[in-house]
């Protein structure tokens, strides 16, 4: 016994997109959406039809647009040179765009609405019988009101929307209007605050300049001895002069000293030597007296050359020269004196003015401490007194600035009369609904193709159910439901039905099954058609083939193939009914099951049936058996496992997935020899292929195809 799968079964598919649907076929999605394109278009058309009504019937509204300037730094020439009287700057994006909040803030809204009255206009707000409170009308009218700051520009837009023109307008200019009013309010209410504080930090200033003052004073009374208005550098001056007279007392008390110490080393004998000391040799007289002596002590040589000690001429000169040794002496010894005295009174001068330094220096430390606390306290009063001016200038200048335009927004543009409305916009509204309902539409139509859960592909049956698809039947033009147009084989052979049927028998042979039963998951779905062309099929090739009819609930095959006269004929001549009928196809026989439903009315059993077939072998090359469907009638899932091969039709786009998964299951569990599946009513057909099949000029095959069959030992097993 053969297996039956053409090939490799493929493996069903249980994890699908989505439980419960067939597997996506992108193809199938184009093909299904491509039809269903007229729906995407009424769908469209409906939204551009509401877009129409809606630009007819909705209210117009009107813009009017009014532009302003935002000064940097309030560059207004009356402000030129008063202090604390310019605005803060508005110069960062930041500002820019809380200035452009700011313009329709809460305040500006109320101040427009009453400025205007609208409050009380029917037309603006629609009357009711509670009044409006501040926000709800500022949320009313916040919502037709736009201020936006330009790029790159200090220009800002104000738009306000309104069903009145005139309206709108009068509302853009009270909108800048009560802006710059709110700012001037604002500035004018900061002034006056500002001149309260800066009176009472002037009177406050002024009490500490008072006090200031009087620390000065009583300053001054207390340092009265010292003059303390002097601006030069008395102190280095004083202390400058103190550390020469000291530096000059120190050198003379070293060089007095020195001049002691080398009188000191001088022996008595050698008195003379002190007037080599400092500059006391020098002196007019002691020269005097030493050339005097000198001269007396050559002149006493040459007297005791002449004249003998006894001489009174060497007794008067030696008399004078002693006198002049004595003298000289004497004047040494005072010279000596005179350094030791020197000596004592050069260092006693330096220690008086040591002391003397060091006490002036201490006065004049404490002078310039006294100084410089009064300075400190000259400045503290000038800096009070300057500080007290500078809140008088700022005071004067906060009364000017009170006369000044302070804000800082200025009119570049003024709003006009708008001409047309804004809203509904005709076209864009009109192209917007087009572009949505095209996609609405699409999506529709996307939608309802994702949706449907019908089999209408090969890829989706052999992915969803995991068998392969034998052959694909393309709707016949002849209506299936008149049973003597079916037969598409015998009608029309050149035709791409007709060429499908033997695409299906070509796939057949290849399991060599001599029974092949032909059933689907629901009725109206085509094996009685797939089953009565492939037995015409067989037949037209030479093999005695047999229909057998086993759909005993609604039997069709007798109506198709028997000739009701002849049949008639033939009772009357037998008088019994034949089980197995001749058809009026040549070579083509046919058993009606209904002949063997029971006196209880169960249909024909699994004994019987198997049995029927081991008879039919005996006689015919092939059997096609026609049953019901499966999920309606369960014969066929009693009748499946003795057939050699079992064929599924599923019609294209009717056949429901959850049906023939069902089909396929039951049939697996019943241990049938399931072939594969026939998608009848394909739309997916190669028109290429329909043009060479139609020009195909097909001779009866029949003879030739039995003799073929007999040589090859095929036996008509399909």
């Amino acid at each position: 016994m053969n297996q039956f799968g053409a090939g490799q079964r493929q493996p069903a598919s249980d994890s699908t997109l989505f439980p419960g649907f067939p597997a996506l076929d992108i193809a199938r999605l184009v093909a299904v959406t491509r039809k269903r394109l007229w729906l995407a278009a009424v769908i469209a058309l409906a939204v551009i039809g509401v877009a129409v009504a809606y630009v007819f019937l909705a209210p117009k509204v009107y813009e009017s647009t009014a532009v302003v300037y935002v000064d940097p730094t309030n560059e207004n020439t009356a402000f030129d040179g008063f202090r604390g009287a310019k605005q803060a700057s508005w110069e960062t994006l930041d500002a820019l765009k809380s200035m452009a909040a700011g313009m329709r803030n809460a305040n500006v809204i109320l101040r427009v609405v009453d400025r205007l009255e609208l409050r009380d206009d029917a037309d603006f707000l629609k009357s009711r019988s509670s009044p409006y409170s501040d926000a709800e009308v500022v949320e009313l009218v916040g919502e037709n009101v736009d201020a936006q700051l330009r790029r790159g520009t200090r220009l800002i837009d104000v738009a306000v929307r309104d069903r009145n023109p005139e309206r709108a307008r009068d509302m853009a200019e009270a909108f800048i209007e009560e802006f710059q009013n709110l700012i001037r309010e604002q500035n004018r209410s900061s002034a006056a605050k500002s001149r309260e504080r800066l009176e009472d930090k002037a009177n406050n200033q002024l009490a500490r300049v008072n006090a200031a003052e009087d620390r000065l004073q009583e300053f001054r009374i207390q340092h009265a001895d010292i003059a303390l208005d002097e601006d030069n550098d008395f102190v280095g001056e004083k202390l400058s002069d103190l550390d020469k007279r000291l530096a000059a007392a120190v050198s003379e008390a070293l060089l007095r000293k020195g001049e002691f110490e080398q009188f000191q080393g001088i022996k008595h004998e050698q008195h003379e030597l002190v007037f080599d000391i400092g500059s006391y040799g020098g002196q007019k007289h002691i020269q005097d007296l030493l050339h005097t002596r000198n001269t007396a002590r050559a002149e006493f040589v040459r007297i005791k050359k002449q004249y003998g000690p006894d001489h009174s001429t060497y007794q008067s000169y030696e008399l004078t020269l002693l006198g002049l040794e004595e003298q000289v002496s004497a004047v040494a010894a005072g010279v000596g004196d005179s350094i030791e005295n020197a000596h004592r009174r050069a260092e006693s001068h330096e220690q008086e003015l040591r002391l003397m330094v060091q006490a002036q220096k201490t006065r004049l430390i404490e002078v310039d401490g006294i100084r410089k606390e009064f300075r400190t306290l000259m400045q503290a009063r000038e800096s009070a007194a300057s500080t007290y001016q500078e809140l008088l200038d700022r005071m004067n200048d906060t009364d000017v600035a009170k006369g000044v335009d302070e804000t800082v927004v200025r009119v570049f543009a003024s709003p006009l009369v708008p001409a047309k409305p804004i809203s509904p916009r005709k076209k864009l509204s009109v192209f917007v609904a087009g572009g949505i309902g095209s996609f609405l539409g699409l999506a529709v139509v996307i939608g309802i193709g994702l949706l449907d859960r019908s089999l209408s592909t090969r890829k989706q049956i052999e992915s969803s159910l995991g068998l392969s698809v034998l052959a694909e039947v393309p709707r016949s033009a002849a209506k299936e439901a008149e049973l003597h147009q079916s037969l598409v084989v015998n009608l029309d052979p050149n035709s791409i039905v007709s060429e499908s049927f033997r695409s299906l028998r070509t796939s057949l042979s290849a399991y060599r099954a001599r029974s092949v039963m032909i059933t689907s998951a629901s009725p109206g779905e085509g094996k009685t058609f797939c089953a009565a062309n492939l037995a015409v099929l067989q037949a037209n090739m030479g093999y005695r083939t047999l229909m057998v009819d086993a759909d005993f609930c609604r039997p069709r095959m007798a109506e198709l193939f028997i000739d009701p006269v002849k049949s008639v004929a033939e009772e009357e001549k037998t008088g019994a009914k034949s089980l197995c009928q001749e058809t009026t196809f040549k070579d083509l026989y046919l058993i009606s099951c209904e002949r063997f439903i029971s006196n209880t009315g169960e249909p024909m059993g699994e004994e019987i049936f198997a049995r029927m077939l081991q008879e039919a072998y005996s006689s015919f090359d092939c059997v096609i058996i026609d049953t019901s469907p499966l999920n309606v009638v369960s014969d066929s899932l009693t009748y499946a496992p003795h057939a050699d091969a079992t064929v599924l039709v599923v019609e294209a786009g009717r056949t429901h997935y959850e049906g023939a998964r069902r089909a396929v299951h039951d049939l697996q569990r019943m241990r049938a020899r399931l072939a594969g599946c026939v998608l009848n009513r394909s739309s997916n057909f190669n028109p290429a292929q329909v043009d060479y099949v139609a020009g195909i000029d097909r001779a009866p095959l029949s003879y030739n195809a039995k003799a073929l069959a007999t040589a090859t030992g095929v036996n008509g097993s399909i």
